[in-house]
């Protein structure tokens, strides 16, 4: 394992999550569940589990927020003329889950916003996601609630976790400690730039279910010239196919890789997108310069400075 290899594997640990935020991140989840499956919404909820980077093992540190999808039984909250409707009201289901939280945690934050309630510990935020599955034949897609557009959105957290799951196993192991790394250069980019961290691991799933890296070196190098070449860049790899990913100049969008129909990068201007294309760049550039170092020093700076462009 050469020098850049094996900073980059400690740099991947360094931003995992430390064990006792993961201990508290457990706990805090599981007497959640626990609360909620009592009292009338215990007959309402039909199984609860785990969504988001926390599920995938896909998250940076600090771990200060934690999904929980709870699948619920749509008829408990229709009546009269609601059961006309095939799903009941989206802020009605909201509302039940803010009022039964509140109730359960009288001293805690809890508030709702436009497709979960968020509920603040002093170590941890949880947003608890209601949902109704798609069909009753287990199928891994659910219908989740949208306040704003008062209408329910498919997704599939269980399809997100089982293709981290599948690439990282394709690109043995390596996979998810690149996603960190990625998402941690993503943090240190300017808040004018910066995207979801989502839409990031999307890329980087629709890139390597079809590329193969051989080291987190060669992903990260493979991940930031693959974003460069939509800015018609000079390209230290030849792309002959975009992965379902359009960063161009008319169109801006990275599609769910789980198949939800949703676009994760969603509202990208065209002047963030452009700035962030260039960030790749640079990155990209920089991580060059450090194969190329000769002195260890100056190696450790190309590599430290390409994830904090």
């Amino acid at each position: 394992m050469n020098d850049i290899e094996s900073n980059l594997w400690a740099l991947a640990k360094e931003v995992e999550p430390i064990a006792s935020q993961k201990a508290g991140a457990r706990r805090s989840h599981n007497y959640l569940r626990a609360l909620l499956d009592t009292g009338q919404m215990a007959t309402r909820i039909r199984n609860s589990y785990l969504s988001g980077s926390y599920a995938r093992d896909t998250a940076v540190r600090p771990l200060d927020d934690v999904d929980i999808i709870f699948e619920i039984d749509p008829a408990a909250w229709q009546t009269g003329l609601l059961h006309l409707r095939l799903l009941p009201l989206p802020a009605r289901v909201l509302e039940s889950f803010a009022n039964a939280i509140r109730y359960r945690y009288p001293v805690s934050s809890v508030y709702g916003q436009r497709r979960s309630i968020r509920l603040e510990l002093e170590h941890l935020d949880i947003d608890v996601v209601p949902a109704v599955p798609v069909g009753s034949d287990g199928s891994a897609y659910i219908w989740i609630p949208d306040r704003d557009s008062d209408a329910w959105i498919k997704s599939s957290p269980k399809r997100h976790s089982a293709l981290a799951a599948e690439v990282n196993h394709i690109q043995q192991g390596r996979f998810k400690p690149l996603v960190k790394l990625l998402k941690f250069w993503n943090s240190n980019l300017p808040a004018t730039i910066r995207t979801k961290s989502f839409a990031i691991e999307t890329m980087a799933v629709r890139l390597f279910r079809g590329v193969r890296m051989d080291s987190l070196e060669q992903g990260a190098l493979l991940f930031w010239d693959f974003l460069a070449h939509f800015a018609y860049q000079s390209n230290h790899f030849k792309w002959t196919q975009d992965y379902g990913v359009a960063l161009g100049m008319f169109s801006v969008s990275v599609p769910d890789a789980a198949g939800t129909g949703s676009n994760t990068v969603a509202g990208m201007t065209s002047a963030q997108k452009t700035a962030l294309l260039e960030k790749a760049r640079i990155s990209r550039d920089r991580l060059l310069a450090a194969q190329s170092a000769r002195l260890a020093r100056t190696m450790l700076e190309h590599l430290y400075n390409a994830f904090r462009a």
